[in-house]
């Protein structure tokens, strides 16, 4: 079940073709209004996790991360080195919870007829999340947040449910039970990260720091 001996060969079992992903804008915009044929691109595309981290997963984490630094600032005035622990912690628990993601994908294929990928399902956790990041843009906004992210969490799912269809090969009927598990699954990590980022924000005196909260 583990990623470790994923090959960019690996992440792109599903087609024999080689072809690169499209640009990192590109990429956005085809999850966000053309999912079904962007699931298609990205089930054909090889890619190795360097490219897919790098390309795609930092630069809306660390969207997510800047965000949450601004928010933190506005409680409280914090030291240089406080404000960095905030990137660094947020960025840290927005890339561990891909990894976790994408081993549960791929540790229940099986239970939902899917077939097994380790390159795959971190593509699904990757580009699935597309959505939750970007919601990050509201947080400064407390009168929209809560309705937009809770948008973007139900989007989230639907994303999920087309990327394990295409990627995981999970039959339709398999696919939302499949979907529905992996993010109820993800909200529980996103909890237990929240209380131990709780108490390293205590541990570093950054009180008022939550990540993913």
């Amino acid at each position: 079940m583990s990623l470790s001996h994923d090959t960019s060969a690996g992440i792109s079992s599903t087609a024999p073709s080689s072809r690169m992903p499209p640009g990192f804008l590109a990429r956005v915009k085809g999850m966000l209004f053309a999912p079904t044929t962007e699931w298609l691109r990205v089930a054909r595309e090889s890619v190795t996790r360097r490219r897919l981290f790098f390309g795609y997963v930092l630069p809306l984490a660390g969207l997510a991360a800047l965000l949450e630094l601004a928010r933190f600032s506005m409680f409280l005035r914090a030291p240089l080195a406080s404000l960095v622990a905030v990137v660094a912690l947020t960025l840290g628990f927005e890339v561990l919870c891909v990894y976790a993601v994408a081993l549960i994908i791929n540790a229940v294929a099986l239970y939902f007829r899917g077939v097994p990928s380790p390159g795959q399902a971190l593509k699904v956790a990757a580009y699935a999340s597309t959505p939750l990041w970007l919601s990050a843009v509201f947080i400064p906004f407390p009168a929209v947040s809560v309705p937009l992210q809770f948008l973007a969490g139900l989007y989230h799912t639907y994303l999920m449910y087309l990327g394990l269809k295409s990627l995981m090969k999970s039959p339709r009927d398999r696919a939302l039970g499949y979907a529905t598990t992996v993010v109820l699954c993800s909200i529980i990590l996103g909890i237990v990260f929240v209380q131990v980022s709780a108490s390293l924000g205590e541990s570093l005196h950054l009180g008022h720091f939550r990540a993913f909260g």
